[in-house]
């Protein structure tokens, strides 16, 4: 029996190469791609800016498809995209928080609605371009691994997945390097071999988060920048313009460099530092994903807290609904808002948002 699988085509050379191998493996493919905002958004920024989902994404996917001769369904997820991804987005910098949407955004949308589309029409399995690997672990059964190669690995932005969904899924380029799918994308002739990957925020095609803030209500209210001691050493413009770790355009003058090591939103205040003050040993995380069964012992992992960081071991103490890592050296920027992603070596354990 042939299997059907559908798959996330986003227009760019990932997914396209994605579906070419799951055709070489002898399934039936079915391209799904969404349209979460208005072509009128990305008016007078494609020529010069690498946006995700925006309209000529739309016609490179239409044009994948038909190059590789399977079907493409166009799926207006607009509504959804507005209350998971944007509506967190802004809440996130309303609390003085810096969120993660796109990791969101393949939760909840790629691997949520998307895939719940696919799946209604029948599709016996799902797929993406995503450099990560659905593996048979003895025994964990069906378990999210790193990438094969760890330069392009993609698993921390899928670590919000839901274990339920590990068995209907498929990610075939976690086998390969970023240079080993544009290979392959140039001797299939794909139109897409040289496309650059995604950069902005497909919702802030300008980059301009104070005008987007903005124009959403959130308005800039100016405050202290204060040191860990509480002098104070200038003026911010307003907490959502700012993030932990941020040393430019902080408007102050120091004898060495600062930067920014916490938000305080109740007083409206941006407290900085030195380097030496923007490590820690310790955080706690909220919102558990967990992809693994036996989570309510404590137990030792590798930890990231950021996409590009490399895994630092940890302790997990797990407290109900939250858990506390206990780090055996220093992290740096510690972000509240972002993800912190649990690893047993390869295997994805668990995640959860940092507060």
């Amino acid at each position: 029996m042939i299997l059907k699988v559908g798959i996330a085509m986003s227009g760019g050379v990932d997914s396209a190469v994605a579906a070419s191998l799951l055709l070489e493996r002898g399934y039936h493919v079915t391209a799904y791609h969404m349209k979460n905002l208005p072509e009128s958004l990305y008016e007078g920024f494609e020529e010069n800016k690498k946006l995700c989902c925006s309209p000529a994404d739309r016609r490179d996917a239409f044009a994948i498809a038909k190059g590789l001769g399977i079907e493409l369904k166009l799926v207006s997820l607009a509504e959804a995209f507005q209350q998971l991804v944007i509506d967190y987005f802004i809440r996130g910098y309303c609390h003085a928080e810096t969120p993660n949407p796109c990791v969101v955004c393949n939760d909840r949308l790629k691997f949520g609605l998307l895939m719940e589309k696919a799946l209604e029409d029948g599709v016996d399995l799902f797929s993406s371009g995503h450099y990560a690997r659905i593996i048979d672990h003895p025994s964990l059964g069906k378990a999210l691994s790193r990438g094969i190669h760890p330069e392009k690995d993609q698993s921390y932005a899928l670590a919000r997945l839901k274990r339920e969904k590990l068995n209907r899924l498929i990610l075939p380029n976690g086998e390969f390097t970023k240079d080993q799918i544009r290979r392959r994308a140039e001797e299939l002739g794909l139109p897409v071999h040289d496309k650059k990957d995604s950069q902005e925020l497909c919702f802030i095609p300008d980059n301009d988060y104070r005008r987007f803030l903005d124009e959403a209500g959130i308005k800039s209210i100016p405050g202290k920048i204060i040191d860990s001691h509480g002098r104070i050493l200038g003026v911010h413009r307003g907490l959502p313009f700012y993030t932990v770790g941020q040393r430019r355009g902080l408007g102050i003058t120091a004898t060495e460099r600062l930067y920014v090591l916490r938000l305080d939103y109740e007083d409206n205040a941006i407290v900085v530092g030195p380097v030496s003050e923007t490590f820690s040993m310790s955080l706690t995380v909220k919102n558990l994903n967990w992809l693994v069964v036996n989570t309510e012992s404590d137990f030792r992992c590798e930890c990231m807290i950021r996409s590009t960081m490399k895994p630092v071991p940890a302790r997990v103490c797990v407290q109900g609904t939250t858990v506390k890592l206990h780090f055996e050296e220093p992290v740096q920027f510690v972000t509240p808002g972002q993800l912190a992603v649990f690893f047993d070596r390869d295997i994805v354990l668990g995640s959860g948002f940092i507060i």
